[in-house]
């Protein structure tokens, strides 16, 4: 990738439609998470966004690699609720349908949500969401990472990855990712603004990939049943039946599940 053709500040904020955004942009970062993580505990403000094109150190939920290679966009925003009792996996469930409707938008294309917050495209992971607390003096703070599988690489997607992912333009262009990201921000801050309204709930349900469909439901990355996937409730709860009729509803910190084949 030249110079001339990476993704720039100005190209973003051509698009972006949000205000009083503190937006950088990278070639390449260790992790744009880790980064954003150690600003605001020095007291960055909320709306902080750092944009990177690569990560050498990207990773997902319990902290395995996440594959960041030239192609992708990798960003995090820096959030500072100022509820006492916000809830996190309202926010992540929130962040997905942003996400989502983001990429319905820009490629045209129309992408599942599988619980919690994978993005699929024709049943395979395009994007992945990470949420991460954290605390500065007495307050805290949410860093969401967003990790999308734009475009090709140059050398492919990853061997472990490649069956079970995609991407979501077969080309590159500046100004087409330029928006996209545009847009994620934009979707971000509208569903965190309206959160506690939980109005993005009817679209979650409505783009899971998961209702009704046979999961495995795996602790810590351990079988333990296969179920049917039920309802999600308001709390973005996933209430399964597992083969023997007992139901449950799955807490996303504790659990994570595969769709079956």
């Amino acid at each position: 990738m030249s110079n001339t053709d990476m993704l720039t500040k100005a190209d973003i904020l051509k698009h972006l439609k949000t205000e009083n955004l503190d937006v950088s942009v990278f070639k390449s970062v260790t992790s744009t998470n880790k980064i954003l993580k150690e600003m605001a505990v020095k007291n960055a403000r909320e709306g902080t966004v750092i944009v990177a094109l690569s990560q050498t150190d990207g990773h997902g939920r319990y902290d395995r690699k996440f594959y960041s290679d030239f192609g992708g966009i990798y960003l995090s925003v820096l959030l500072r609720p100022k509820l006492l009792n916000f809830d996190a996996t309202l926010l992540t469930s929130a962040v997905a349908v942003a996400v989502s409707n983001a990429i319905d938008e820009v490629a045209k294309r129309s992408t599942k949500i599988k619980w919690v917050n994978d993005i699929l495209l024709d049943n395979k992971k395009v994007c992945g969401i990470l949420c991460e607390g954290g605390f500065c003096g007495d307050d805290s703070f949410f860093v969401v990472g967003i990790g999308i599988n734009a475009c090709p690489t140059k050398n492919g997607l990853d061997d472990q990855i490649k069956d079970i992912a995609t991407t979501l333009f077969n080309t590159y262009s500046t100004d087409i990712l330029a928006t996209l990201c545009a847009r994620v921000i934009d979707n971000l801050f509208y569903e965190y603004n309206h959160l506690q309204n939980r109005e993005f709930l009817t679209t979650y349900r409505q783009k899971s990939a998961v209702l009704g469909k046979e999961i495995t439901v795996l602790s810590m990355g351990e079988n333990i049943g296969t179920a049917i996937a039920v309802e999600i409730d308001d709390e973005c709860r996933l209430l399964v039946e597992f083969e023997n009729g007992e139901k449950k509803k799955l807490i996303s910190d504790e659990i994570s599940i595969k769709i079956a084949n």
